[in-house]
């Protein structure tokens, strides 16, 4: 039995068009597709009733019976997907990817050519691999000497307005595998603060080399080491 034919589609730029030869193609097509997202332009679209820009959320769609983030290849996209009233909005792919990498992706919902990607696939993608939940928590964390350029003044500036966010610390951090980073260690309730898209207003303006992990705890444990960037509030 033939596969039923693709729905019409016209690239717009050269990630569809590096997209549609994946589809296609072999090994190649698709690791040069794959070098390609990391540095391309994605667009995403804020969940409905969410303008304010230091609360958005994300517009998702199911998959595996779990909630994805849509993302999509240009702006002519989401707009068919979601709809002409919304307004998308575009990101850099590396620090898209690196802030919405905790939850599934499904890039291009509703149209011909899309990839799903699990939060390890996208981890892949930007050449950070997610670590185990038992691994997530660092054996050792110390004040940094020094911080990777322009993170701490985003982070004050992304975090110390949004109410939901408690408290926060930012530490030089080492891992059980020996890799060193940094742990930005936050405080604030999981059903009011969106995590994936402040980091993704912090990072977009921050070149990281680094790794840097994020954990959310309870208002109400312990203060964190390292640079306080949000001291504890109410």
């Amino acid at each position: 039995m033939a596969a039923p034919a693709r729905p019409a589609f016209e690239p717009l730029n050269d990630l569809e068009r590096l997209l549609m030869a994946a589809a296609s193609g072999g090994d190649e097509a698709r690791a040069a597709f794959e070098a390609a997202v990391p540095d391309a332009r994605l667009w995403v679209v804020p969940a409905a009733g969410e303008t304010a820009p230091d609360v958005m959320r994300l517009r998702t769609v199911e998959f595996d019976g779990r909630a994805a983030t849509a993302v999509f290849t240009a702006r002519e996209r989401a707009l068919q997907s979601v709809g002409a009233e919304v307004e998308p909005v575009a990101y850099p792919g590396r620090p898209l990817l690196e802030a919405i990498r905790e939850n599934p992706a499904v890039l291009n919902p509703g149209h011909g050519y899309g990839v799903r990607w699990s939060p390890e696939a996208m981890a892949v993608l930007i050449g950070r691999p997610n670590p185990a939940p038992r691994d997530r928590y660092p054996t050792l964390v110390a004040s940094p000497a020094s911080t990777p350029d322009g993170l701490v003044e985003a982070l004050t500036r992304e975090l110390t307005p949004e109410p939901a966010i408690k408290a926060a610390w930012l530490a030089l951090a080492r891992w059980n595998d020996g890799e060193e980073g940094f742990l930005l260690d936050l405080r604030g309730a999981p059903e009011e603060a969106a995590v994936p898209a402040l980091m993704n207003r912090v990072l977009a303006g921050v070149t990281l080399d680094t790794r840097l992990d994020v954990v959310l705890g309870a208002p109400d444990q312990p203060p964190g080491a390292g640079l306080e960037i949000v001291a504890p509030r109410a």
